[in-house]
């Protein structure tokens, strides 16, 4: 059987829909493996292009994995809100879930698995900027499932297993699969929704973000380079680092030709994560150049906006931790009013 298909797990999410996107483009066959909290509405136009297969990574089975070449491994709870809201869940669906994957490629004889890790195993780092040599110190039940899935995954690594670890600063811009709770995209939306951008904790924190489409372009990059330039690697992905109140004033100066907005600075401790990361090893490795910036993607989600889509802003699904407690609910009530009709 010969293998030119790329199976992207999760693919139906926030990177995953986009990620698709790009593939097909690319003209590649691509199968998607997603569990479908979010249903498969992000994907509408391009099923007929796709083969999707339903499905969670904790009961993941080899035979998904028939005539493919790569593995694009995106599916897992994706914020430390949705991992502290059930742990159990997030260390089986985020550590023994990438294992799973990560064995059937062995056993099938995949060579090659992208996984989407996060730059918040770093935790606090108030002075300088790390890089992927620096000690990790993950804070978040969420942070400590990512490191765990590197570890296992590295742990699994021979001359026929090429799996390549991408460190994901914060993610911003659209996706088909829309989130308002990610920092660029709630400063966004409250600068439509609100006439105001609220930043917290003074706006001093720094963070690292990446616009969406650059992490897919990475996934890409990393999946075509040579095996023994990423065989067990570790990479971070990220754009820039910036200190939130200035990443408020320039989405406010994005959207001042289109409407008069306020930066309302607030000194509670809604969050105060803080940490700067370095993307050379990315760029001199891969040639991996971001190439969106948040005045481009935010200039794109304001056109969105300003067209009526994804304006209702109060909807569950495009929050994770509000889509997945109101779930929960409803498999609760299911269990006991049985079927609705």
């Amino acid at each position: 059987m010969s293998k030119d298909i790329v199976c992207v797990t999760g693919g139906a999410g926030y990177i995953g829909a986009v990620l698709v996107r790009k593939l097909l483009e690319q003209g590649e066959k691509v199968r998607v493996y997603d569990k479908l909290y979010f249903g498969d509405k992000a994907l509408t136009d391009v099923l007929d292009r796709i083969e999707l297969i339903p499905g969670d990574v904790r009961t993941f089975k080899a035979d998904v994995l028939d005539g493919v070449k790569c593995v694009m491994h995106l599916g897992s709870l994706s914020n430390d809100p949705t991992a502290e809201f059930d742990p159990k869940a997030n260390h089986e669906i985020n550590f023994e879930g990438t294992m799973r994957v990560a064995e059937a490629c062995k056993r099938q004889g995949v060579r090659k698995m992208t996984l989407a890790s996060s730059c918040a195993v770093y935790g606090f780092h108030l002075d300088g900027v790390v890089d992927e040599l620096c000690p990790t110190n993950p804070q978040s039940e969420y942070a400590k499932s990512k490191l765990d899935a590197e570890v296992g995954l590295q742990s699994l690594v021979d001359t026929n297993f090429c799996p390549v670890v991408l460190r994901q600063a914060t993610v911003f811009g659209f996706s088909n699969r829309m989130r308002w709770d990610l920092v660029v995209n709630t400063m966004t939306m409250d600068a439509f929704d609100k006439d105001r951008i609220h930043v917290y904790c003074a706006g001093d924190n720094w963070r690292p973000l990446i616009d969406v489409n650059d992490i897919a372009d990475g996934h890409i990059i990393a999946m075509k380079a040579a095996e023994d330039k990423v065989r067990a690697e570790v990479f971070n992905l990220v754009l820039k680092n910036f200190r939130i109140l200035e990443l408020g004033h320039w989405i406010r100066e994005t959207i001042k030709p289109h409407r008069k907005v306020e930066v309302e600075v607030l000194f509670g401790s809604k969050e105060s994560r803080s940490y700067q990361v370095s993307g050379e090893k990315a760029k001199k490795v891969l040639g991996f150049a971001p190439k969106v910036s948040v005045e481009v993607a935010v200039t794109k989600i304001w056109e969105i906006l300003r067209s009526g889509r994804f304006t209702d802003f109060s909807n569950p699904i495009y929050y994770n931790i509000d889509w997945m407690r109101l779930l929960v609910e409803m498999e609760q009530k299911l269990k006991v009013i049985g079927k609705v009709f």
